[in-house]
């Protein structure tokens, strides 16, 4: 906000040197600020360079700590254990992973009211159908 401000100011500035001829002004204000400014920055770097610290550098603790701020290094990278979680929220209607959920699980995301699933009862070992086991079987004589 502060940049289209001061954009605001310097255009309005730019368009009144022009419509009187007197760039060479504005180009004058222009510079003697830049070089201001450039000279304030090298005279900082000197002072830090020499060894003098800026109030900037120290930091100061409640509990008397003292600090100088740059000597302060960033932390060290820590890398956890294991494949990283997934950052992907999944959607209600996604589908799972297969491999990851039980056989049951699989029979209730495909199940539908009106129509019976079979899929996850055991079967009779010797006539393949539901609802009994192989001791038990009534087709036991025939086979």
């Amino acid at each position: 906000m502060e940049y289209g401000r001061i954009m605001g100011h310097f255009k309005k500035a730019l368009n009144y040197s022009i419509e009187e001829n007197d760039q060479k002004n504005l180009d004058n204000l222009i510079l003697s600020y830049i070089a201001n400014k450039e000279k304030q920055r090298e005279n900082t770097q000197l002072a830090v360079i020499e060894g003098h610290q800026t109030s900037d550098d120290i930091v100061k603790l409640s509990d008397g700590r003292v600090y100088n701020a740059s000597d302060i290094k960033d932390p060290l990278a820590h890398r956890g254990k294991g494949r990283p979680p997934t950052k992907r929220l999944r959607a209600f209607n996604e589908e799972t992973n297969k491999a990851g959920t039980s056989r049951r699980q699989q029979i209730n995301v495909g199940y539908e009211k009106n129509e019976k699933n079979n899929v996850g009862e055991r079967k009779c070992g010797l006539c393949h159908k539901t609802g009994h086991y192989a001791p038990k079987c009534p087709g036991k004589e025939n086979v």
